[in-house]
């Protein structure tokens, strides 16, 4: 598994590579693939180190593990729901999927760290980076919605 994190590190960040990095102030769109994949490269190996180093202490995770196929299952309505649904609406329901039932946390924790998460995000895109993520046409589609529930409608 740590060999296949590290080739998909290596195709990450070569690809990015091939994208302008742009400046510290002003990141182009090869700067966060390009430091992802080192991330992933380095905890790739990490996990490398650790697997031959402790051979026989460690308990296998087998794909079909519940935690790993609710994972796979959340990352795959992320990438369904990304651009068509709000970005921060999105990855807030990832981030609340995780905590519920993953960490098992309380619903008051899961709706605390999913709401703060999410803060988080907008002041790293937003502020930081000065990026508006996809905001979709969730919010126009319920507020349609909504409008056309309602006896006096939307004129």
């Amino acid at each position: 598994m740590a060999l296949a994190l590290f080739a998909a590190a290596l195709f990450v960040v070569g690809h990015a590579a091939l994208l302008p990095f742009g400046r510290v102030t002003l990141p182009g769109p090869g700067f966060f693939p390009f430091a992802l994949g080192v991330v992933l490269a380095l905890f790739a190996l990490a996990i490398l180190y650790e697997t031959l180093r402790d051979k026989a202490d460690g308990k296998a995770v087998f794909v079909g593990h519940r935690d790993v196929l609710i994972t796979l299952a959340a990352l795959v309505g992320v990438a369904a729901a990304f651009e068509q649904a709000d970005s921060y609406l999105t990855l807030g329901v990832f981030a609340a999927v995780l905590l519920l039932f993953i960490a098992r946390a309380a619903l008051w924790r899961v709706a605390l760290g999913a709401t703060l998460g999410m803060v988080a995000v907008w002041l790293v895109f937003r502020l930081a980076l000065g990026v508006r993520l996809p905001a979709g046409e969730f919010w126009q589609q319920a507020i349609d919605f909504i409008a056309a529930m309602l006896p006096f409608g939307r004129s």
